[in-house]
């Protein structure tokens, strides 16, 4: 940006109290306004500008698409700006252009934390707009005092708790050199926070919802739109002046058949509309909500002329695809699609609903594998990171980032995703800069945790294995694990920038021999005896597969061929059992339909992945409204293994550079095909299988610049075609009459 730009502002209501940051809306949203006037032929004009707020660019009136900029950043460290070509909007003689800015993640509502955690009145605009006329001379238009200030229709607005737009006050033609009401004089200000130019996908208005209508009459209607999401609702209604209208929004409805809102806890989630008379089109411009259902309640009769909605996320390019021959698979994929996208909203957020919507770690590494198969996240992450390490100090990792001072830091299976996250970026996309990058951050993350461990043994971790079912896997236990694992991948990452720690080595073996001497029990159990120990033991390399098989499949099979796992357990579970050639116990998981399991929450309406196993049950209805939402990508992580396993696409080389396939078919041959395709940054890698007979047939296409290798594990290669860069295999799988032996390709689940 221009150096000549400067931040302006001012207060739109300067009797509002800051005092209480409890309050669900804060004052009206502040309009800044430039007019100018071309007399020459325009070649090109851009707009660069950002916010310490959230705003939307207009020029002439029109506004330039875009939603929730600057993006949730921790405003104290960094902001982003963005620039859009407006060269088609411009006309000849007088023009005028700026921005609606609103309170967003500056000012407004965040989580349960309430108002103000980076920022206060005013609300701060930054803006240069660079002319290229045909004749090679150029001119700029930045903010400054001489910019005139208004307040408009968007009286109230907040992320979580929704809008107020009263149409009978001005808005986008605010944004006219028509618009003439006497402005309010604006402030330049010194603001010394660091502006960088966008450097990831923006958050748009995405994929259009339809309209089911449940109930409807003159004041008002229920809607459903068939698919919980992150989003907004377009409407167009007639009323009378003055009339209010309530949009309400929510993901369940409860047993009557109301809007089920308990689990929103504080925030609204409600626009609020005041109609001017006339034909009135609402679409919010600073909050965005999580829900399937929509309630709008009228004051007075009106006429509904038209309702969409629309899905909110960064836009990623996809590059995955998975489809299988059963149908409860193919939805546990989609609903986990759907979560993705309801939580990726300018940072990996948990929930897009309650008032909550931060970007927890644990979630964010978690699911990181899968959502890089899914789509391109290479930016995504990458700038996830740097409000990682924004959030970071010398004591640790928080909880959440970008950090609102608030919850805790350096806690086992959350912090942990400072290493992890530049692991499986780096494994995935193959390039080091990432590493080097992060090499601070996953620095100042190790020694915090060497700093707080004992002998080797780690006890920090303020949730454990979060949300698991019966089984509590001790803190300390859980804690080691966890230390044990960020050594040895940060030792790996290490290796890729050519260097090495020998303290970190050190520690990493006496950490190795703690966990083992007080953990292991001599019957060759672990001492806690979960699901999540076995589990997590085997995929960090701290228990052997001797030591883990039986015992996994025993807690299972005690359990009622059930799985007990949380957040963490659960993202390693199935990878381990088929790594441990227990196919037969990872199907049987996978397909299983009663409660705990993906299945069963599809059984009763689920069309995204849910918080908890126990989100709702026919048994005991609604879980806990404190903490249950419908939408949270975490247990979606067991697409990882749909790409990883079902289907066999797994990096041999960072960046997929070398290819590994090798598929793990349903030994009892409930699932009798799959079929699917992963984008490497050399071209699709696309595998499909079928069974046929006693055995498969299995296709593979690959760009014939990527080496491969196959593995069948304990399947026999009956035959092997290549033609036109197609490989075609005939595989014999017998299957036993008695218990299921599945085949296994040997890689240990990181």
């Amino acid at each position: 940006m221009e150096k000549g730009a400067k931040w302006i502002g001012f207060y739109t209501d300067p009797a509002y109290d800051e005092s209480n940051p409890d309050q669900p809306y804060g004052a009206p949203a502040m309009y800044v306004r430039k007019k100018f006037s071309l007399h020459k032929s325009v070649q090109k004009a851009e707009i660069s500008c950002t916010a310490l707020g959230v705003y939307k660019l207009f020029v002439n009136g029109q506004e330039i698409r875009s939603f929730l900029e600057p993006g949730f950043t921790d405003y104290r460290k960094r902001v982003y700006e963005q620039t859009y070509d407006v060269t088609s909007v411009l006309v000849g003689g007088k023009n005028a252009f700026g921005a609606c800015v609103g309170d967003g993640w500056y000012t407004g509502n965040i989580a349960m934390v309430r108002r103000q955690r980076f920022g206060r009145y005013p609300l701060k605009f930054r803006a240069c707009l660079r002319l290229v006329y045909r004749d090679g001379s150029e001119e700029t238009v930045c903010t400054d005092a001489s910019w005139e200030g208004f307040t408009g229709g968007l009286r109230e607005n907040d992320i979580l708790n929704g809008e107020c737009r009263d149409f009978r006050l001005p808005h986008a033609e605010i944004f006219t050199d028509a618009y003439a009401e006497a402005p309010v004089p604006v402030q330049e200000f010194a603001v010394d926070v660091p502006v960088f130019a966008e450097c990831c996908e923006r958050v748009e208005l995405c994929e259009r919802l339809a309209p089911s209508f449940l109930r409807q009459s003159a004041r008002g209607a229920l809607i459903d739109f068939g698919q919980n999401f992150a989003g907004v609702v377009r409407l167009c209604l007639r009323g009378g002046r003055g009339t209010r209208v309530r949009v309400r929004h929510g993901e369940m409805l409860d047993a009557d058949g109301s809007l089920y809102v308990a689990n929103l806890r504080s925030a609204r989630c409600t626009d609020t509309l005041i109609l001017s008379g006339g034909t009135d089109e609402y679409l919010p411009s600073f909050t965005y909500h999580g829900f399937r259902y929509v309630q709008i309640e009228a004051e007075g009769d009106v006429e509904l002329q038209s309702v969409a909605a629309y899905a909110v996320h960064n836009r990623l390019r996809g590059t995955g695809s998975f489809s299988c021959s059963d149908a409860l698979v193919n939805r546990i994929y989609s609903n986990t699609l759907w979560s993705m996208r309801s939580n990726f909203v300018s940072i990996p957020t948990d929930c897009p609903q309650r008032d909550e919507r931060l970007g927890w770690m644990a979630d964010a590494h978690l699911f990181a594998r899968s959502a890089m198969y899914m789509a391109d996240c290479k930016k995504f992450y990458r700038r996830f990171l740097l409000d990682v390490s924004d959030a970071t100090g010398e004591d640790g990792v928080p909880d959440t980032a970008p950090y609102v001072n608030f919850f805790g830091k350096n806690n086992a299976g959350w912090a942990d995703g400072a290493v992890i996250l530049p692991y499986l970026h780096y494994r995935m996309y193959g390039d080091p800069g990432i590493v080097a990058e992060n090499l601070p951050l996953m620095e100042r993350h190790i020694r915090a945790y060497m700093a707080t461990a004992d002998g080797g043994i780690r006890c920090k971790s303020a949730y454990g294995d979060w949300l698991s079912l019966g089984e509590e896997t001790p803190e300390d236990y859980f804690s080691t694990a966890y230390y044990y694992y960020s050594l040895t991948l940060y030792l790996e990452l290490l290796g890729v920038l050519g260097k090495t720690d020998a303290a970190v080595e050190r520690e990493r073996g006496v950490v190795y021999a703690a966990f083992r001497e007080r953990f292991l029990a001599e019957s060759g159990r672990t001492a806690c005896d979960t699901q999540t120990s076995y589990v997590l033991g085997y995929a960090f390399g701290l228990l052997t597969a001797d030591e883990t098989a039986a015992n996994l499949r025993r807690k299972i099979e005690e359990n009622g061929m059930k799985l007990a796992t949380g957040f963490n357990g659960g993202k390693f579970l199935m990878p381990v059992l088929s790594d441990l050639k227990m196919d037969d116990v990872a199907y049987a998981l996978l397909l299983n339909e009663d409660y705990p399991g993906w299945g069963y929450s599809i059984a009763n309406g689920a069309t995204t992945i849910w918080e908890r196993w126990n989100s709702y049950t026919e048994q005991d209805g609604f879980g806990d409204a404190g903490m249950n939402s419908f939408n949270h990508y975490v247990f979606g992580s067991v697409v990882e293994w749909m790409y990883r396993y079902m289907l066999g696409i797994r990096e041999d080389e960072a960046g997929f550079t070398k290819v590994c396939v090798a598929p793990h078919f349903d030994p009892l041959g409930r699932i009798r095909s799959a079929s699917g395709s992963y984008e490497t940054k050399l071209g699709a890698v696309k595998v499909s299988w079928e069974s046929e007979n006693a055995g498969y047939t299995v296709r593979v296409e690959c760009p014939e610049c990527i080496p491969l290798r196959f593995d069948f594990g304990d399947g026999e290669v009956l035959s092997h075609c290549c033609k036109r860069g197609e490989h075609v295999f005939r595989i014999g799988c017998g299957r036993p009459a008695e218990k299921p032996q599945p085949r296994v390709a040997a890689v240990q689940a990181l």
